[in-house]
């Protein structure tokens, strides 16, 4: 083989591992994103160009490919960074190193306030861009387990079939990440007539605290005892209860064991309507 059937293997064989990641890239990592569309469709036109024209125009399509190929490499790159970095932790005025929510600051916090906060973060906006389409809150979790405490936010896009994930734990920057649903999400199988942001400040408007009280006299009425709670998840979420069908908010209070650092989760267990309306509640153990 001479120098110069070489020097072109060698460029062939970087154009072909080139190629390989670029597509790798696009099919794996954006999933429905109208850019992953445009970058196959430009690979697929650019490669019959590349092997059916002679010249200039084949030169033209193979660069173009390479182009394509670069962009898609890199834009997968960049999403990776924005999905990790995808905002700063809410603090609910707390100032500890390494806590997201601990108890009972978890009972002051506003519901609309931490959706509103990953809707105007960066990544937000980034994935709107290369997912464009109505999104609708699937679930809200909140948790105080065992110190540090975490969120989750999750977001459907029915148009799509996707997912959007955004949780934070023990005082960490938000991470984010796309998935596509196995399923039909809940959001669809027990759909409601209010907007789900309408029905987040419905709850904001009695608070946490209230319902909270609300358990604990239950607890009280039923065991002639105050439950001992150190660890409370809350939690939104589409239910389909006996009489209610919809957004509801599911509260679970626990008692970790400081010295064996577990938690028991069968202190109460209650689930409302957003209105206040107690759909049901269990006492633990």
């Amino acid at each position: 083989m001479t120098p110069n059937d070489k020097h072109v293997a060698i460029k062939n064989i970087f154009m072909a591992v080139l190629m390989a990641g670029g597509l790798f890239s696009a099919i794996v990592f954006f999933n429905n994103s109208w850019i992953k569309t445009v970058i196959v469709a430009l690979v697929i036109i650019n490669g019959v160009a590349w092997l059916a024209l002679h010249n200039l125009l084949k030169r033209i399509a193979k660069y173009t490919i390479l182009a394509v190929m670069i962009f898609a490499i890199s834009f997968s790159t960049f999403e990776g960074y924005m999905l990790w970095n995808a905002g700063d932790s809410p603090t609910f005025g707390i100032s500890q190193s390494g806590v997201t929510l601990s108890y009972p600051t978890i009972l002051n916090v506003s519901l609309t306030e931490i959706v509103q906060s990953v809707k105007n973060a960066s990544t937000f906006s980034f994935l709107m861009l290369e997912y464009p389409g109505e999104v609708k809150i699937e679930t809200m979790t909140l948790h105080t387990i065992f110190g540090g405490g975490g969120v989750e936010v999750v977001f459907c896009q029915e148009s799509s079939k996707l997912g959007f994930r955004f949780s934070t734990s023990n005082g960490g920057s938000y991470h984010a990440a796309v998935t596509r649903w196995s399923g039909v999400p809940f959001s669809q199988m027990y759909p409601q007539q209010q907007i789900s942001d309408d029905v987040l400040r419905q709850i904001d408007n009695l608070g946490l605290q209230w319902y909270y009280d609300y358990v604990v006299g239950i607890y009280q009425d039923k065991t002639g005892v105050v439950p001992e709670i150190n660890d409370l998840q809350v939690s939104v979420q589409w239910d389909n209860c006996v009489n209610y069908q919809g957004i509801s908010l599911l509260l679970m209070g626990s008692c970790e064991n400081s010295e064996l650092g577990q938690s028991n989760n069968n202190v109460f267990i209650a689930n409302f309507q957003p209105n206040g309306t107690l759909n049901y509640f269990e006492c633990g153990n």
